[in-house]
């Protein structure tokens, strides 16, 4: 249980922590969170990040963080749609690492295993793939629904959007992250003599 805890105030915590500072971006350019695709989402980083570290406890963390985004920062009060596509976002990392799995690339510790969670390019295979189930599931949802959040029915440019952007927005927080923390992780052992 304190694992769970100490997992899901972090995952809260980092993905609510992105879904600020990308929501300040959007309004220094004078536009609002919508639905239509952003092309810089950086709170894509946070569900990749938190599944591949933390597991799947942190799918709670990560959904309530999506939804208390918009809630706070945008006054937008859920409706069933929305609490809906929000689910469909942060599944869509787990759904990525189940096919990966499935095709013979299981998420592991060691050199050996298919997918390493210390190797970047494995990292940046899963940013990709859980990206193209975002895009092509949450716009799939948003014209079964005929949810018209911006007026107009999704489309290639919308999907592509939603795609490009995930992964733009993840490659900028795991750069941003790698640049901060490498000086922490190289710094050189001193001697316990």
């Amino acid at each position: 249980m304190k694992y769970f805890l100490s997992v899901s105030a972090t995952s809260f915590t980092f993905s609510f922590t992105l879904w600020i500072i990308w929501s300040y971006f959007l309004m220094q350019a004078n536009l609002n969170p919508s639905w239509d695709g952003s092309l810089i989402y950086l709170p894509h980083a946070a569900r990749v990040l938190c599944l591949v570290y933390f597991g799947y406890k942190s799918i709670p963390a990560l959904y309530l963080a999506e939804i208390s985004g918009p809630l706070v920062f945008g006054s937008v009060i859920p409706d069933p749609q929305m609490l809906f596509l929000a689910m469909v976002s942060v599944l869509s990392v787990p759904f990525a690492l189940f096919v990966l799995s499935i095709m013979g690339f299981s998420l592991g510790h060691t050199r050996q295993s298919p997918l390493n969670k210390r190797n970047y390019r494995h990292i940046a295979l899963i940013v990709m793939v859980s990206a193209m189930f975002n895009a092509l599931l949450v716009n799939l949802v948003l014209a079964e629904f005929d949810v018209n959040y911006f007026g107009k029915t999704p489309d290639v440019i919308q999907v592509a959007r939603f795609f490009v952007g995930d992964i733009l927005g993840a490659a900028t927080v795991i750069v941003v992250l790698a640049v901060t923390f490498r000086p922490l992780i190289s710094r050189p052992k001193g001697n316990s003599d």
